[in-house]
């Protein structure tokens, strides 16, 4: 009789234990997660980004993103990534109510506040912290609450980048086959070509296939040097922006090419400014700012006359 009421009280014991526990667990995982007011990605037209004593603001004019100030082009795929995070943001988990905010780089000293609005109404007002461990959530503060959740997939660096990061590098664009002619000069001498008329009876070059061309006095030109002169132009990526001066203040260029289409593409090269960068100095008509080529960018562009002339075959005897 001892025996079966102790097994009644261990009974108790246990199923006391087992409530507290459910009851413990489930004050811990049923809680409710902040409701975000919802917006389209197209609607947004304003983008502040606070980081430390740094703020940058984009915003949308006549369908582009601009830095504001100074009105830079700011990189379209980068802006709509910006744009798809923050009208997409989902909250998945409550991680933490303790306001060590530093453990998860939501401090004040390592946080990037971001707002995003739709028209007057402010649409987004959060904290971005450090990549979660598993590189699969964000740590992330929503305004008026302590607390620390993740957010769905890893977007911190999408706000923790540098003005120069957010440019859009592109400084000159063209449709390949439009252009009819290609001009260059280099080291006083100056080159006009253009593809060479097709003969009657010549098969047309395939998808990718170099075409014919020639120069303005009728000889063969390295239809293939060509081509790769026209790859390394097409939609060109400035290395870095060249900051307080404008373009007027570059003159003497080492090297320049100008394309004809339907409207005119140019290119200048300047020689570098000397010290330790080898980088050459360049404007175009494609960007409202001076840039900057590396040394190796420069020289695959910069092709002299002579080296787009057809090589003559040794006759042999």
């Amino acid at each position: 009789m001892k025996m079966k009421k102790e097994y009644l009280i261990l009974g108790i014991v246990i199923a006391a234990l087992a409530v507290y526990l459910y009851q413990r667990s489930a004050d811990r995982t049923h809680y409710t997660l902040p409701a975000l007011p919802a917006v389209a990605a197209a609607d947004i037209d304003k983008i502040q980004m606070a980081r430390g004593a740094e703020t940058v603001v984009l915003v949308r004019r006549d369908g582009r993103w601009q830095i504001d100030p100074p009105g830079y082009p700011v990189d379209s795929k980068l802006a709509q990534e910006m744009l798809d995070t923050l009208s997409g943001l989902t909250l998945t988990a409550l991680v933490s109510e303790s306001k060590n905010y530093a453990l998860y780089e939501l401090d004040d000293a390592h946080k990037a506040n971001v707002k995003a609005w739709q028209g007057e109404q402010l649409k987004r007002d959060i904290d971005v912290g450090k990549a979660a461990p598993s590189f699969r959530h964000t740590f992330v503060r929503i305004a008026g609450d302590d607390r620390v959740f993740h957010g769905q997939d890893n977007f911190s660096f999408r706000f923790r980048t540098r003005i120069e990061d957010l440019r859009d590098k592109t400084v000159l664009a063209f449709n390949r086959p439009d252009i009819q002619e290609v001009r260059i000069t280099k080291d006083g001498a100056t080159l006009t070509i253009a593809p060479a008329p097709a003969a009657t009876d010549a098969p047309a070059a395939g998808p990718g296939g170099a075409k014919d061309w020639q120069s303005s006095d009728g000889r063969p030109v390295n239809g293939a040097a060509v081509e790769a002169l026209l790859g390394e132009l097409f939609n060109l990526q400035a290395d870095a922006f060249i900051e307080g001066r404008d373009k007027a203040s570059f003159n003497q260029p080492v090297y320049t090419v100008a394309l004809k289409g339907p409207q005119e593409y140019t290119l200048a090269l300047f020689a570098p400014a000397g010290g330790d960068s080898k980088d050459h100095p360049a404007v175009s008509s494609g960007s409202a700012y001076p840039f900057s080529l590396s040394e190796d960018h420069a020289q695959r562009i910069m092709r002299g006359p002579e080296e787009l002339f057809k090589k003559e075959e040794k006759k042999e005897g």
